[in-house]
């Protein structure tokens, strides 16, 4: 560590420093200044991460990387190990250029007049840069701590390095995480630091002949060049309320499966964006920031839409800043004969099993903010005099349910009875909802309930009453199951055998289950990936997905498929070819821009379990999550009584660490989890947002979550 932050002070100022603190080091003048660079446009869990190579490969540089580490030590009194890097450097030499000399150091106030022009440039940095660049010291400082005691057996050593949960040959050449993709199709997910390439100090980068800097290219502040792709130019509006002052601006980029391609400009004036791109592919995003870095509104339109031309300039449509998505939307009563359709009184809304409580307003509407985009939550409402209901909801969609009273229910529960001739005992558990296409009704549509097949589901006529006569569903497009057994279940509308649409939803006693089934005519074409989680190599699978009909066979790792253009959480099952890697339960968004499956293999999981002796339970699952933005930690909401110990964190690599947090670009395991319906909450050290993720648990199963904004 004293190395580290003495040497850079010998490099900014060119000269000759040396301290009692480090004795034997050995610096050489350096004629030529360093330059220490990173990407701006990188994306966030790689900001700020990357120290890139000169321009000049130095020898001296190269015999550093080859310098074998120390063993990996842990704690024998730590319940949660740290697989920590401890490197003891060699003496170094750093040589020097014979150009351009510059007048070495006469004093150590040099070095220090130095550090503080450092500290300055690094104050003068935008705040979301200077909390990034905070973040990737302080893993830094973590991994370079002493942890010299006493060493693990040799025996769970080598189970450790079989499995990859403990790589030690990987100490002396670092890796990354890099998002993106090469010329083969390979996900690039880690890559080692020497082979990452700073493009050049240009607005609109040209993507180089290798496929790192095809996969890492992405634009840096500085001179114009030709773009050798196409510029697209359209309207931006600012709406919901949104407004731009002087400690706002907007940011315009591209976005290429997750990867912050371009960056655009825009003339608030004229109302109008641009940007150049290198390939029509992807999705352009626009954000409204405020001075902190915090997104208060954003907008974004797929590039996949626009019509081919041979021009190099294209007509963008509008793109609409609106604010920035969280749980939203309106209560109403099933019954209301007052003209304004709004919430009874007194209704009260929970998201995340509690974690927030709010009560509705007069005309029903209902929020939950300091949400991050694509998150999950069961949605209950509750009013006196009417059952609750609960509902699966993803943030950035507003969601629109209705509260039934009581009376209502036991009507319905008595005209089944008496149409079937049986009787309903308990507390109901009821599904309701509606199937539509394109926001209008179907008729003519059989729904069942997967997970329990034989119930016969109720459909009401024109006035609004089940008939036993309908085997369908009417001109309403109404349906719901009575006495549905409790848990997670999953809603299948189909027509002649053919699949219209589903919808996924918990069932709870006294509680009515919204099941609105959505269907749609439009439908877009989206890249699914599957990979090795930590190498990033791309895996044979077959994937089982709820929006189609048959499964998909993934040959090469990579694939495209046609969904649905509907918000709403979906589950796939991916069966990897052979026996190396598990197979897993996913979940998506039908309207997710691409999906990327990561593997892990059961050998992985197996060793750590055994390593930190964490007690098998037969009758639970495994979560294994994925969280690239920013550290973290972990929970599952309102599950006070999950033992922590069952909680691991793990690091790029896949190595486990001690401190009971997790870092960017690694993410955790949760051995353990009861079977139920759990929802897994991921908070963000940095933005102090909520990642959560509605999910059913079984029995010996592994689910595997990305969160990714």
């Amino acid at each position: 560590m004293q190395l580290q932050r003495l040497l850079p002070l010998a490099v900014l100022a060119g000269c000759l420093c040396w301290s009692s603190q480090v004795g034997g080091l050995k610096f050489v003048p350096i004629y030529e200044a360093l330059t220490i660079k990173a990407q701006k446009n990188s994306p966030p869990h790689v900001a700020f991460e990357e120290v890139l190579e000169s321009d000049r490969t130095n020898p001296e540089w190269a015999r550093i990387e080859k310098i074998k580490p120390l063993n990996l030590v842990i704690e024998r009194n730590v319940s949660t190990p740290l697989y920590s890097k401890k490197i003891a450097l060699q003496e170094m030499v750093v040589t020097k250029s014979v150009e351009n000399p510059l007048p070495e150091a006469e004093s150590p106030a040099v070095a220090m007049a130095a550090d503080q022009e450092t500290n300055g440039w690094i104050e003068s940095l935008p705040r979301t840069q200077a909390l990034r660049l905070q973040e990737a010291q302080r893993r830094s400082e973590i991994l370079g701590e002493d942890w010299s005691s006493p060493t693990w057996s040799e025996m769970a050593k080598e189970v450790l390095e079989k499995s990859g949960a403990l790589v030690a040959s990987d100490v002396a050449s670092p890796k990354i995480y890099v998002s993106g993709t090469d010329s083969s199709g390979k996900l690039q997910t880690r890559v080692p630091q020497a082979q990452v390439q700073l493009p050049l100090n240009r607005f609109n980068p040209a993507k180089g002949s290798s496929s790192e800097e095809k996969s890492d290219a992405g634009p840096s502040y500085g001179l114009v060049e030709e773009s050798r792709g196409q510029s697209i130019v359209g309207p931006i509006e600012i709406t919901g309320g949104l407004a731009v002052t002087n400690e706002h601006h907007i940011e315009i980029r591209r976005s290429d499966e997750g990867v912050l391609k371009e960056l655009g400009r825009v003339d608030l004036q004229q109302g109008l964006y641009n940007i150049d791109v290198e390939e029509v592919a992807g999705t352009v995003i626009a954000r409204l920031v405020n001075k902190d870095g915090k997104t208060l509104g954003e907008g974004s339109f797929r590039l996949n839409r626009l019509v081919a031309s041979q021009s190099k300039s294209l007509q963008g449509p509008k793109i609409r800043i609106e604010p920035h998505p969280d749980f939203a939307g309106i209560v109403t009563s099933a019954y209301n004969p007052k003209p304004n359709d709004v919430a009874p009184a007194q209704t009260k809304v929970t998201f995340v099993k509690g974690a927030s409580e709010v009560v509705a307003k007069k005309d029903g509407s209902v929020a939950m903010d300091n949400v991050m985009r694509g998150s999950s939550t069961v949605m209950r409402a509750a009013a006196p005099k009417h059952m609750q209901t609960a509902a699966i909801i993803i943030s950035g969609k507003e969601f629109k349910t209705q509260l039934y009273p009581e009376s209502m229910i036991q009507a319905l529960q008595d005209i089944v009875a008496q149409q079937r001739t049986q009787s309903f005992e308990g507390a109901p558990t009821i599904v309701w909802g509606r199937v539509s296409l394109d926001g209008k009704n179907l008729s003519g549509i059989d729904v069942i309930l997967e997970s329990a097949p034989d119930l016969q589901p109720v459909y009401f006529n024109q006035f609004m009453l089940p008939d036993a006569k309908l085997t369908t569903t009417s001109e309403n497009g109404l349906f719901a199951f009575v006495n549905a057994p409790a848990g997670f279940h999953s809603l299948l509308a189909t027509r002649a055998d053919s699949i219209l649409g589903y919808q996924n939803v918990v069932v709870e006693e006294g509680s009515v289950a919204q099941g609105d089934v959505e269907s749609t005519l439009k439908s877009e074409t989206v890249p699914l990936r599957v990979y090795d989680a930590f190498t990033g190599e791309p895996h044979p699978a077959v994937v089982s997905m709820q929006s189609l009909a048959e499964d998909v066979e993934v040959k090469s790792g990579v694939t495209t498929v046609s969904l649905p253009h509907i918000s709403r959480m979906g589950m796939m099952r991916i069966q990897p070819e052979g026996a190396d890697y598990v197979a897993a339960r996913y979940l998506y968004n039908d309207n997710d821009e691409f999906i990327h499956a990561p593997l892990v293999h059961w050998s992985w999981l197996n060793s750590i379990k055994t390593f930190l002796r964490i007690d098998d339970s037969a009758s639970a699952g495994l979560i294994v999550g994925f969280v690239p933005d920013e550290d973290f930690e972990v929970y599952l909401a309102a599950y006070d009584q999950f033992n922590p110990h069952y909680i691991v964190y793990f690091d790029m690599q896949g190595r486990i660490l001690q401190n009971r947090k997790g870092i960017a670009g690694g993410g955790f395991i949760l051995y353990n989890v009861p079977e139920d319906t759990h929802e897994v909450v991921v908070l963000g050290s940095r933005t102090q947002k909520i990642y959560s993720r509605v999910l059913p648990v079984d029995a010996n199963s592994l689910s595997v979550l990305n969160f990714r904004e």
